[in-house]
């Protein structure tokens, strides 16, 4: 069903698929059990009898006739489900998903969800975050810190002396261009934090600490709903969910009977899209904006070492900026169908598109269709009426496959929808993730924009932090790097889109001296206990 065609979409940059990823890990974690040496999953399901088999194993079983795995004479791939969730109110019905993380955007592949995490991933003065300058005799700006105490977890070493990265996030290393987007705003913290303690000499490591974290998070959500969704979503249907940010003043749109939780249509499938957008290769590009050379993207799964090269972390930003990104359609590379997690040496990996697919059927999600009536779209009751939503020859091959239109995938049907004019979506996986965004801005009590909470920015801070650009996170948190499109998701165009000198004043900086503090006594630390303390109940409160 879901070939490798290697189409490209026109204007969208990988940077879309950097960006949606980073997003992704902000927002779920599917808790599922670990081994207790490396804690990655268990991997061994296929191979072991019944009685040595983990309860939650769910493998995949692959036909004879597989065009690639009989090659190999591979019949199965490991799969363990998830973790049962308490059900809010502690109801009874149908098995729910555990979330590990916080469904609200709080940054949290930089500072960890729980307290004893965050601390561990600071220095403890000048609000720093640990980082590595393995680079200083350079002059060049620091790497994310050393994973040193489960060194093997998400993580292939090719030896005992090499070592991954520590982050906020445990999947930091799961591909390099991950890393690299953990690495550009782990440093903006730091920059931030920097620029603080020389406006208000007189402020804590704590309080320039949750400062910088906050203003750090705000960008976050910004860029995220007013440079990402747009691209992903278009005009049109930003408009209709409520997603569009105010230019200026508070947005009193906080609804505390919103519950700002991630649903499991959103985690289990729409928001898997990128897998269509991925390419087979990721390029570096030089400061000059050419072409340098490229890496088979299952050679970066689990592998950043290339990051320990000075300059190279520049270059992957330079191609995440100019390379372009597949198209949205029903068409995966085999990099990740057939080669995901390939081990050092071997000559197949595992099929992300069957994890999709095991993973929906697995939490339960509805089919396709049910998704189209839920949105308020038609629905199909034979293969002739899905014509015209998707291509002519997918349509004739899911009717080679299924009896019914109600028997396909919500993933599948998703990606293989033509999209919106306007947007990279077809009309069913932005109705999902657009109404999971407005969960998320509606639901979340420490949204940037919101006014008369303990942790609202001043007015005038807020205008500041409008002005947060990615274009500027790179500008700012890159070596090399001296000129970038305004919008780096979206190739650089001479009208629209136009290339510009980081230094020229064009993209715009946040004043920090808006933060000056002349009370001589910072804030008042006890309104971080609300931020800090996140009891372990509300990660677990799903809808």
């Amino acid at each position: 069903m879901h070939p490798d065609d290697g189409f490209h979409d026109h204007a969208g940059t990988v940077m879309v698929i950097a960006w949606g990823q980073f997003m992704d890990h902000d927002f779920t974690l599917t808790g599922t059990p670990l081994d207790p040496i490396n804690r990655n999953d268990p991997e061994e399901c296929c191979k072991r009898p019944l009685h040595l088999k983990h309860p939650y194993c769910n493998e995949i079983r692959i036909p004879d006739d597989d065009y690639f795995y009989r090659l190999f004479n591979v019949k199965c791939i490991d799969f363990v489900r998830g973790f049962p969730s308490p059900r809010p109110g502690c109801k009874l019905g149908s098995r729910q998903q555990f979330n590990t993380l916080t469904g609200v955007i709080d940054a949290n592949t930089v500072y960890g969800v729980k307290e004893a995490f965050a601390r561990k991933l600071r220095t403890g003065y000048g609000g720093l975050m640990r980082m590595n300058p393995v680079f200083q005799e350079y002059g060049l700006k620091d790497l994310l810190p050393l994973k040193l105490d489960i060194p093997d977890e998400g993580c292939t070493r090719p030896n005992k002396s090499m070592y991954c990265f520590e982050g906020g996030e445990i999947r930091v290393n799961e591909q390099l261009v991950l890393t690299c987007m953990h690495t550009l705003m782990a440093r903006e913290h730091n920059r931030l934090a920097t620029g603080l303690s020389q406006i208000n000499k007189h402020w804590d490591d704590e309080t320039l600490f949750q400062e910088s974290r906050r203003i750090n998070i705000a960008i976050v959500q910004h860029v995220t709903f007013n440079e990402f969704l747009p691209i992903l979503l278009g005009k049109e249907v930003m408009e209709k969910f409520g997603l569009v940010l105010q230019k200026d003043g508070y947005w009193d749109g906080y609804d505390h009977t919103v519950n700002p939780g991630i649903i499991d249509s959103f985690a289990g499938a729409a928001f898997r899209f990128g897998h269509s957008l991925l390419p087979t290769a990721v390029e570096r590009w030089s400061k000059a904006h050419k072409f340098i050379a490229s890496k088979r993207l299952s050679d970066l799964i689990r592998r950043p070492y290339d990051l320990y090269r000075a300059g190279v972390l520049d270059e992957y930003f330079m191609g995440l900026m100019n390379q372009v990104a597949q198209a949205m359609d029903d068409s995966i590379t085999q990099e990740v169908t057939n080669h995901l997690f390939k081990k050092e040496g071997a000559r197949f990996g595992m099929d992300l598109v069957s994890f999709n697919m095991q993973r929906g059927r697995e939490f339960g999600i509805p089919g396709y269709m049910e998704f189209r009536k839920f949105c308020g779209l038609p629905t199909s009751n034979t293969w002739d009426e899905m014509y015209g939503s998707m291509p002519n020859e997918t349509v004739l091959r899911y009717g080679s496959i299924f009896e019914h239109p109600a028997d396909i995938d919500l993933w599948s049907g998703g990606v293989s929808e033509k999209s919106l004019p306007g947007s990279m979506l077809g009309p069913t996986f932005a109705c999902v993730i657009a109404t999971q965004m407005s969960y998320l801005r509606r639901g979340d009590r420490f949204w940037y924009e919101l006014p008369n909470q303990p942790s609202s920015f001043t007015p005038e801070q807020l205008q500041e932090i409008r002005k947060a650009k990615l274009s500027r996170l790179i500008c700012d948190n890159t070596d090399l790097i001296d000129t970038v499109q305004i919008y780096p998701m979206v190739l650089p165009d001479h009208e629209i889109n136009p290339r510009v000198p980081c230094k020229s004043g064009i993209i715009p900086s946040i004043d920090l001296t808006k933060w000056a503090d002349f009370g001589g006594h910072g804030v008042d630390p006890s309104l971080y206990n609300y931020i800090n303390e996140i009891p372990d109940t509300l990660l677990n409160f799903r809808k």
